[in-house]
């Protein structure tokens, strides 16, 4: 009995003391009202690992040149919050999205993200840092407008 609790006392301690390391696939970002939306990709597999140890993380976003100032984010996974752990992981891979107010990417000349975090008993997750890609649409927001052909129907 006294073994079996040392053993488990031990294993608790490397869970804890355990980084989890997702690698993120992608990471784009894209103006939506007055709020610029992260989307950021990992394989199914890590989104499992997140799931069944808990993880609770945010999706920082930082400078590549800079790292210095940090901006987290809350994210959610299909809708669902990551706190809920009820997200589905189903497909190759899953889309972390975040909500930052437009102005923060302001502050981020050349962004980047990694998602950051950690579980009660279960370890801390930090992922690899990937560049942020713009995503430019067409619309009223937008800069660029294709000029119509002349005399096109």
């Amino acid at each position: 009995m006294l073994a079996t609790i040392a053993l488990l006392g031990a294993l608790l301690l490397l869970l804890v003391r355990c980084e989890f390391q997702p690698i993120p696939l992608s990471a784009v970002s894209r103006s939506e009202k007055s709020e610029q939306v992260i989307e950021v990709t990992i394989k199914s597999s890590d989104a499992r690992i997140i799931k069944r140890r808990e993880f609770y993380f945010s999706v920082v976003i930082i400078n590549c040149s800079d790292p210095v100032n940090r901006y987290p984010a809350h994210p959610d996974i299909g809708g669902d919050t990551v706190g809920g752990f009820n997200f589905p992981i189903d497909s190759e891979s899953v889309l972390i999205t975040a909500r930052v107010p437009a102005g923060i990417f302001d502050q981020y000349n050349d962004p980047c993200v990694f998602l950051e975090g950690g579980g009660y008993f279960s370890g801390t997750i930090k992922s690899k840092v990937v560049p942020v890609h713009q995503v430019l649409r067409t619309g009223p927001n937008n800069s660029f407008k294709p000029t119509p052909l002349r005399g096109a129907a």
